[in-house]
């Protein structure tokens, strides 16, 4: 239980502070442990803040049920557009729960200038790239679309719809509607390149 706390209180703290911002004297006063007491628990503040892109990311993926997927039987008996869009809204919904919003919203802001802050979004990055590309594995398997290159494939569409989801976050917090539609736009013309007819 002294671990969530300490992973909890740090996120927090780099909430309201930011990253670089906090030090481990600070998160020991916030669950009230001596320092010493903290280093039990964690060798180092990387090492906390690793545990709290663990933690949530688990949480999100508990609380908007994208837990470990069958790929095989995801695509089964889904067009590539049905398939396309439901991936892009489990993610969108896992990326929208409360702490990975905040946690998110910290890291973007700090990753320009702060190593640790770029190394979460490059572990985040790959993360997504690997789903995609066991998906399309599934997809390719399944004759849902052919893909000459489906590591390429995968490559395009996860960064795409990084880029995408980048800028529906900075257009919403612009308070303009650049970015609405965009995503359909992109997935109905990555279905028109890849998907076969009739699937």
């Amino acid at each position: 239980m002294t671990k969530q706390k300490i992973i909890e209180a740090t996120l927090d703290l780099a909430c309201e502070k930011g990253l670089g911002r906090i030090s481990m004297q600070q998160i020991a006063d916030r669950v009230s442990l001596k320092k010493s007491s903290l280093y039990s628990h964690f060798k180092s503040k990387e090492e906390i803040i690793e545990g709290v892109y663990v933690y949530i990311r688990e949480n999100a993926k508990q609380q908007t049920g994208n837990t470990d997927v069958d790929y095989g039987k995801y695509v089964e008996g889904r067009s590539l557009s049905e398939i396309l869009t439901g991936v892009v809204a489990s993610y969108r919904n896992m990326g929208a729960t409360s702490d990975m919003n905040r946690f998110f919203a910290m890291i973007m802001a700090e990753r320009t200038f702060d190593q640790l802050a770029a190394q979460i979004m490059v572990e985040e990055t790959r993360k997504m790239i690997t789903a995609t590309k066991n998906l399309f594995y599934a997809i390719s398997a399944k004759g849902i679309a052919h893909f000459d290159n489906p590591d390429g494939a995968a490559i395009t569409f996860a960064m795409s719809v990084h880029s995408i989801l980048d800028h529906e976050s900075d257009s919403h917090h612009a308070g303009s509607d650049d970015a609405d539609g965009e995503m359909d736009l992109f997935i109905e013309e990555f279905c028109r390149v890849y998907g076969k007819k009739g699937v």
